[in-house]
């Protein structure tokens, strides 16, 4: 039998595993019995690494700028004070049940003024890397053969800003502020050049993420911004040998397929087939092509129709792909969709129904 981290390379490496692997983000897999019997059953961990998220690691800082925390109702209000002037923001932390307690949604933007664009852009380049090999080494050799580490290499200047500002505001500062909007794209840039070289020298990780795919935008944005994005460090990353994707959990799929394909990814992560997106998987793989890994994220929505029907839709899903280049699980909820008994009830059954279902239909004939 094979471990979950041999079938998930053997995918990336374009081979046929004995088993379709069954794979979830290691924050949406709660710690205590029910995961220890899925990964004692071959569930693998992607384990999300990468300097925006190990900030507490030390992996980043900012030698020039102070930072103050306080607790707020969201969760914290953040104050970071420049030689160029002060900016804040509050932030919703991330629950206690995820892996990684350390994630951050920001909830208010750090642009309040045209003012304030001057002291981020100066804590955008003032950051630091300390990208110590060792660091994500020791957390490969930890994981073992439980799954393998998933690198966030970072977003599209124009997609992180999104995060930066909030969705309403960035709409307003594209047109009010363009000059110093284009001014935070640039250092943004800068700061990616800065340490993309140097991830890409290490040898702990094989899958690279280079940007998501969402309906906040459109096909004519992406063509324009991910596309060099993705096309400019998916060259540097591949030199060293590493699988380059983007992932898309976009509901508007048939929209994009035109980028897609000029994209040209090694895989596709968080591709949730309908109910939830426009777009089938055969669709999805006619759009693609046969080298193209794509790993399904479980619409936990088809759970509550009961095991029976959740395990029939999963061998149709898979039978619908001949391809053997494709990996199912989790990647959007996981078990963080539970809320209550009745809830819990439905997602350990779902994921028995999917477990079972890749036993009994691993591949089409």
């Amino acid at each position: 039998m094979k471990s979950s981290r041999e079938r998930i390379l053997t995918v990336l490496k374009g081979q046929k595993p004995d088993k379709v692997p069954f794979c979830i983000f290691a924050d949406l897999l709660p710690q205590g019995s029910f995961e220890r019997m899925f990964r004692n059953k071959g569930l693998g961990l992607l384990v999300n690494v990468g300097p925006a998220i190990q900030e507490p690691r030390s992996l980043s800082e900012t030698p020039h700028v102070g930072i103050t925390f306080k607790k707020s109702a969201r969760g914290q209000h953040i104050i970071y004070q420049t030689p160029v002037g002060d900016i804040s923001h509050e932030v919703c932390v991330g629950s206690m049940r995820t892996s990684s307690l350390d994630w951050k949604v920001p909830a208010t933007s750090l642009i309040k003024d045209v003012q304030d664009y001057q002291p981020l852009i100066y804590m955008v380049d003032d950051t630091v890397f300390h990208l110590d090999c060792n660091v994500f080494g020791l957390m490969d050799e930890d994981l073992g053969d439980d799954g393998i580490l998933h690198m966030i290499a970072g977003l599209p200047p124009y997609v992180e800003s999104q995060y930066m500002l909030g969705l309403t505001h960035w709409s307003y500062e594209r047109h009010d502020h363009p000059a110093q909007f284009a001014s935070l794209l640039e250092a943004l840039e800068r700061r990616n050049d800065r340490y993309m070289a140097k991830l890409a020298q290490m040898d702990a990780f094989q899958m690279v993420y280079l940007g998501d795919m969402s309906d906040n935008l459109g096909p004519q944005d992406y063509e324009q911004y991910m596309l060099p994005y993705f096309q400019k460090y998916a060259a540097l990353f591949r030199d060293a040998g590493k699988k380059c994707g983007i992932h898309i959990h976009a509901k508007l799929l048939k929209r994009q397929k035109e980028v897609l394909k000029k994209m040209a990814p090694d895989f596709l992560e968080s591709y949730t087939p309908p109910p939830y997106s426009d777009l089938s998987l055969p669709q999805l793989r006619e759009t693609v092509g046969d080298e193209v890994v794509i790993l399904i994220n479980c619409p936990e929505t088809v759970f509550y129709q009961g095991y029976q029907r959740t395990k029939q839709y999963i061998k149709s899903l898979l039978q619908s792909d001949p391809s053997p280049k494709k990996m199912i699980g989790f990647t959007e909820m996981g078990m963080m969709g539970v809320k209550n008994g009745y809830t819990r009830e439905a997602f350990q059954n779902g994921f028995r129904a999917v477990y079972d279902a890749i036993q009994e239909a691993p591949y089409a004939s």
